[in-house]
Parts: C-alpha cells; structure tokens; sequence
C-alpha cells in the first residue's frame, strides 16, 4: 500500500485549473518530487493535499485513511507536514520556540515538545540559534527552520514546497543532501 494516494486531484480558482486530474503514489519511507515550470500547479497541489484548499473533484488518502477536504491541522495530525514557498515563521520567538510549535502537535506536554524541538535543531544544525529571534535568522536558517518545525510535526509524509529556492547553488546541494537524509532518516546526525 502506498503510503501517500492522490486520484483524479482537481482544483480550480475562477475558471483557471491550477491542477486538473493529478493522479500519484508516494510510497513508504520514498523521496519523491514534482517538478514542473512556475505556474503548472505544484503548489496548489500540495496545498489540497495538505488541506489549505478543498479539492473540486478527486481524493487523497495517507495510508488507509482519506483525507480528502481535511482543514490544515487535520491533515498535520494524521501524519503531513509541510514547508511553504514563503518562509514565515513567528519573527518575535525564539527560533526553539517556533520549533516547539510544530512539536505540540505530537507531544501534549510542552516539556515534552521542548525535548523533541532541541532535537531536531540540533539534526538540523541549528541548536546554536535556538534562543536568537526568528526575525534575525538569514534566509538559509529561516530555511531550516521551517524544515525543522515541520519535522517536530513528527509527520509520516513530509511536503518540501520550493526548500532550496534562493539559496546559493554550493549551499543548496550540501543542504539538500543533509536535508533528505535527515528526513529519511530522522535519527541520523551525519549531517
């Protein structure tokens, strides 16, 4: 069974398709990508998927469970986590407590989410810059950031929208390389 099931996915906003019949599988513990020129629907897909949108005709599945037209938070409970095209994280916390954030939604304890938030930062080499605001990150931290809260999420399936976009060709290829093994892998600390 796939792991992630997306059939006949449409979308439309005032008579433009954004996405129009998209039909994919990603399989357990597997690195997909979808890839296509600006515009063709990449991230109107991923928003359907994770619940941003509700979907004008087709369903998506995690597991053996739909989750077709499931709010936001919904879809982040039953196991996706997503990055966005636009980094915003909360500028005035701290970088640990952005990161604390997305732990809630897996640990009720804020005890608990600190612990898994300190983790993560430091798989994602950012446990340095765990007190300094958000505000003041670069654009490759603020980056890793958003990676990092996503994965407190402690998701099943993790959405990547655009991860490398504007950073420097010999920092995107080193970080890409740590940031799929890390999500393959979220134990490893080799990068």
């Amino acid at each position: 069974m796939a792991l992630l099931e997306v059939r006949e996915l449409s979308k439309a906003f005032r008579g433009l398709r954004a996405v129009q019949g998209v039909t994919f599988d990603v399989a357990e513990g597997a690195i997909a990508a979808m890839i296509g020129p600006n515009g063709a629907g990449k991230t109107t897909c991923f928003n359907v998927i994770a619940g941003v949108f509700a979907p004008d005709a087709g369903t998506v599945s995690l597991g053996d469970r739909a989750i077709t037209g499931l709010r936001p938070h919904q879809v982040c409970r039953a196991g996706i986590g997503r990055t966005f095209q636009v980094v915003k994280p909360f500028p005035q916390m701290t970088v640990l407590d952005n990161v604390v954030v997305g732990a809630l939604n897996a640990s009720a304890r804020v005890a608990d989410a600190r612990r898994e938030a300190n983790r993560v930062l430091d798989l994602l080499h950012l446990q340095d810059k765990s007190d300094a605001l958000a505000a003041s990150l670069t654009l490759p931290e603020r980056k890793r950031l958003e990676v990092a809260r996503a994965m407190a999420t402690r998701p099943r399936l993790l959405l990547l929208d655009e991860v490398m976009a504007g950073l420097r060709p010999t920092r995107s290829t080193r970080w890409s390389a740590c940031s799929a093994a890390s999500i393959a892998r979220p134990a490893s600390r080799s990068c």
